[in-house]
């Protein structure tokens, strides 16, 4: 069965840029809790000293903070789409590196990749590029994505208004045939692009998720916060080993296991507290979902259950694929979902 390539697209969390200055408070209590007598004090020119190199520390995360808002929004709402779209344009193609023959008996176009959307990366990845300091790789990563991220999502919507329109009915396909060529040129350097964007923005936000939850760790404890931002890493792990074409079905059970463990635990936090349970209901709800569709999923790959005749269709509509019980694309769904009600969150 061939994935089909809106299922190789992963929704990242977005940074909240909120916690670095909340991490700090544990920091600056027990410094006041355990000053020193005056005569043993730091000198105020030392103290004068130390502060612009915090000033500058904090300048700099605000600057990592701002690229990664910028980069992982323009990975959620323009490469997301842009896949999406060439998504629904393969569905009805026999071929897509072909492209239209003219001889289709269903014609579906593409979907329209917002025009505001386009923009509003188009200016903001270069603009948060210059900025310093740099982040690399990320900062190049995203250089070579956007420009080829526009080219493609022009081409698209030219694509799109010309089936939209009809207008293969006028002309054989023809200026549909043209179109398409500039497409898959387009797309031949926009696809690795996006894939060196995408390892780049999972590299620097699991790096960065991580000590986000210490941080939270260590100046509220297991709090509510805490468990929502780990039941996403150990979610994003999880879907890394089964976006996979092929991977361990023991390996992505363990990974379930210690996800289920961390929602039971939430749960019970949330039950201690249920002031603040309704707060994160669509969330765990989410997450309960997302559990029994990734599990249902790796129990087919590991018992190696062969899908019917008409799921396979299913799973090559480009909107299908979702309904097919236990398929990656039905994981993804919920995986997705579960993003969209942690993002909610925060």
């Amino acid at each position: 069965m061939k994935r089909s390539l809106l299922a190789t697209a992963i929704v990242l969390t977005l940074l909240t840029g909120c916690d670095d200055k909340d991490s700090t408070e544990p920091s600056q209590a027990a410094s006041s809790s355990s000053a020193p007598a005056p005569s043993d004090a730091v000198p105020p020119k030392t103290q004068e000293q130390a502060a612009p190199a915090n000033d500058a520390q904090g300048d700099q995360q605000m600057v990592h903070d701002e690229k990664m808002n910028t980069y992982i929004d323009c990975y959620n709402t323009l490469q997301l789409s842009i896949y999406h779209s060439m998504d629904r344009y393969a569905s009805w193609l026999k071929d897509l590196e072909t492209g239209p023959t003219g001889k289709e008996r269903i014609v579906y176009g593409t979907y329209a990749v917002s025009d505001s959307t386009i923009e509003k990366c188009q200016k903001a990845v270069p603009e948060v590029v210059k900025l310093k300091p740099a982040l690399e790789p990320m900062d190049g990563a995203a250089s070579t994505f956007i420009t080829s991220a526009v080219d493609v999502a022009n081409t698209i919507n030219e694509i799109n208004k010309y089936y939209e329109q009809e207008n293969y009915k006028d002309d054989a396909f023809a200026q549909g045939k043209t179109l398409h060529q500039t497409l898959m040129k387009q797309w031949s350097t926009f696809e690795p692009a996006a894939k060196n964007y995408n390892d780049a923005i999972k590299q620097v936000e699991a790096e960065r998720q991580v000590a986000q939850l210490k941080a939270i760790e260590q100046s509220e404890g297991k709090s509510e916060n805490y468990y929502s931002l780990s039941l996403m890493i150990h979610s994003g792990n999880l879907n890394d080993i089964i976006s996979g074409e092929t991977f361990d079905a023991d390996s992505a059970m363990k990974q379930l296991t210690e996800l289920e463990k961390t929602t039971a635990e939430f749960k019970e936090k949330l039950k201690a507290q249920s002031d603040s349970s309704h707060n994160f209901s669509m969330f765990i709800s989410s997450a309960d979902e997302y559990q029994l569709d990734a599990k249902k999923y790796i129990r087919r790959v590991r018992d190696k259950t062969p899908y019917s005749e008409s799921e396979n269709r299913l799973l090559s509509d480009a909107n299908g694929g979702w309904m097919v019980e236990a398929s990656y694309p039905r994981a993804l769904r919920s995986y997705n979902q579960m993003v969209d009600n942690y993002n909610r969150l925060h």
